[in-house]
């Protein structure tokens, strides 16, 4: 399909929005007539801009409260849509968008609207122009994609056709089977845009909050689905309502636009077995100094981390504990990103060329392996914050991976319980939070929870987890607003990157009374556990030794989860954690108090 986006997606002049597009890659853009309004560039103008760029209009909108109407209000829209048709000469574009009428004086009645939208098609058709109609969600009387196709099937003209926007659609909570029964050639265009899932009215959600395919928890995979089903091969494109888009660069805005749609058409149409598979986290590799890397150092021995490897010929090691491997890289080449930082990611993947090829396709940044007789073949893409996500063949772990880069060092490993990975916390800035979203979902293939808020003392933190099937990768994607909370500091400090590793246990006692030195676990109140006494049915020798190594809880109704913080590395910190029968959160109950705690640490 072609791709366009609707130039009230983006923010900047007229001017601007059209350079970006172009740049971005799309074939089109929907005008926004309020864009045009407030330009000085005369239409024919526009015309032979965005035909130099290579962009098509492909068409303008909206047409606002036209059908269903009583005179003298249908006679003075008609005499309006003639001056339209006017203007669409000019632009050089031949569609007209309609969407469902909201005024107070629309009758409720659909032979009348349809009716009304043949007369218009009918005037369209001396032009040579089409017509779309869309139901808006917060139509007065026409509001699902059910009327305004049963309406456009009523009229029955050669020159008038569907509009669907699953926005509208799946804000009603509408369902799409439906789509599948419309002609591939009654469709006019097919826009798309997802929204979380806020529990507002259709029309606030729809003029503020509207976000790309992949940012939001719309079922837009699913409709896409049922469209390509038709045969539809029109434009795809986005119509995004966004104060946050409106108040976002531009360029990044529509390069992650154009993402969207290449993986919205692509994932809609390739069968399951085709689609990138992340199977587990194989590494977490930091960057750092040896004058910089004490602190961490004696973070990770103090969990139980032994050196066992170290590289050939760089100036990195190899710290495991249980199925957790840590890399200390030293190099050069890394120390321009924050100290004691991670820099790296290693992915476990059954199908490494599916993610290249991904990568390529969504404009993001591939690094081929560097290989060498002393390097593993592991390419990798770059993500927010310059972390490299490296994907290595399962394959490849069936063999001596390590000992290829690594001399060994010791094997003498300990047992404290710990296992693996649970989770890794990374935190960006507000302005990229939906990007890194779209990151996660569209690159690496991982589906997307629904956002939640989380209390700072100095303000509110959303997070969202993305997670592969499998659960064995964990990524809660976090951002905040607020000014002084612990995540804007960190990201002011530091980019955006991982702020938090979470590793699993076996025996979360165990794994605390392992660790050396108990100042760096991080202090909760006293005060926590004393409510603990009173919401629970943990017995009094059980909170006491919880109180002892300052372990949180929470528990749902199948299963139960203990954790332990410890304390933060500029910024960074890691956490214990046990998960019991089939917990499946995060501990997100106990974030206020670990914030606070941490708050308090940070003054100390």
């Amino acid at each position: 399909m072609k791709h366009s986006i609707a130039s009230v997606s983006l923010s900047g002049t007229l001017i601007e929005k059209v350079k970006a597009i172009a740049k971005a890659g799309y074939d089109g853009i929907e005008l926004f007539e309020n864009d045009l309004l407030v330009s000085d560039i005369q239409p024919v103008e526009l015309n032979k801009i965005t035909t130099d760029l290579g962009l098509e209009i492909v068409g303008l909108q909206p047409f606002r409260d036209y059908e269903a109407m009583p005179e003298p209000y249908k006679s003075r829209s008609l005499e309006r849509a003639k001056h339209k048709f006017e203007l669409m000469h000019a632009l050089g574009t031949k569609k007209l968008f309609i969407c469902s009428n909201t005024s107070i004086h629309t009758i409720n009645n659909l032979d009348k609207a349809a009716e009304d939208l043949y007369d218009i098609a009918e005037l369209a058709k001396i032009h040579g122009f089409e017509i779309g109609y869309e139901a808006l969600s917060w139509g007065r009387f026409v509001n699902t994609y059910h009327q305004s196709v049963e309406i456009v099937k009523r009229a029955n003209h050669p020159n008038l056709g569907n509009i669907l926007d699953n926005f509208h659609i799946s804000a009603l909570n509408s369902t799409f089977e439906d789509i599948y029964t419309i002609p591939k050639e009654k469709f006019t265009i097919v826009q798309v845009a997802d929204a979380p899932k806020y529990d507002m009215g259709a029309m606030h959600l729809g003029r503020h909050f509207r976000c790309f395919p992949g940012q939001g928890a719309f079922p837009v995979v699913e409709f896409m689905k049922a469209v390509c089903a038709t045969g539809y091969d029109g434009y795809l494109s986005h119509e995004i309502f966004s104060d946050e888009f409106r108040s976002s660069q531009i360029d990044p805005v529509a390069r992650d636009g154009k993402r969207s749609l290449i993986w919205l058409e692509g994932v809609s149409k390739e069968e399951k077995e085709s689609q990138i598979k992340l199977k587990s986290i194989e590494f977490v590799e930091f960057a750092t100094t040896d004058s910089c890397q004490n602190d961490l150092v004696v973070m990770l021995e103090n969990l139980g981390f032994v050196e066992t490897f170290r590289h050939k010929i760089k100036n990195v090691s190899l710290y495991q504990l249980g199925g957790v491997n840590m890399v200390i890289n030293r190099q050069a080449e890394v120390q321009n990103i924050q100290q004691n930082a991670v820099c790296a990611i290693g992915f476990v993947t059954e199908n490494k060329q599916k993610i290249q090829h991904w990568t390529h396709q969504l404009g993001y940044h591939w690094e081929k392996s560097k290989a060498s007789i002393y390097e593993l073949d592991i390419p990798a893409a770059k993500g927010i914050g310059n972390i490299l996500y490296y994907f290595i063949d399962e394959k490849d772990l069936e063999k001596e991976f390590y000992p290829v880069e690594f001399n060994p060092i010791t094997t003498d490993k300990i047992d404290n319980g710990i296992t693996g990975f649970d989770h890794i916390g990374h935190s960006v800035s507000a302005d990229f939070y939906l990007s890194n979203t779209l990151f996660y979902r569209a690159l690496l293939g991982l589906d997307i929870e629904e956002s939640l808020e989380i209390l700072d003392p100095r303000g509110i933190v959303y997070s969202r987890v993305a997670k592969n099937t499998n659960g064995n990768i964990r990524i809660p994607l976090s951002s905040t607003r607020s000014q002084g909370t612990a995540i804007e500091k960190f990201v002011a400090n530091t980019g955006a990157g991982i702020q938090q590793i979470a590793f699993q246990t076996q025996d979360i006692f165990l794994t605390a009374q392992s660790i050396k030195n108990k100042d760096l676990i991080l202090s909760i109140p006293a005060n926590y556990y004393d409510d603990l006494k009173a919401k629970t049915q943990l017995s009094d020798e059980v909170i006491e030794k919880m109180k002892q190594f300052n372990i949180l809880y929470d528990r749902q109704e199948t299963g139960e989860f203990f954790h332990f913080y410890c304390k933060e590395l500029n910024g960074l910190f890691m956490e214990i954690v046990q998960r019991k029968g089939s917990y499946n959160r995060y501990g997100e109950v106990n974030s206020q108090v670990r914030l606070a705690a941490q708050e308090r640490g940070r003054r100390i």
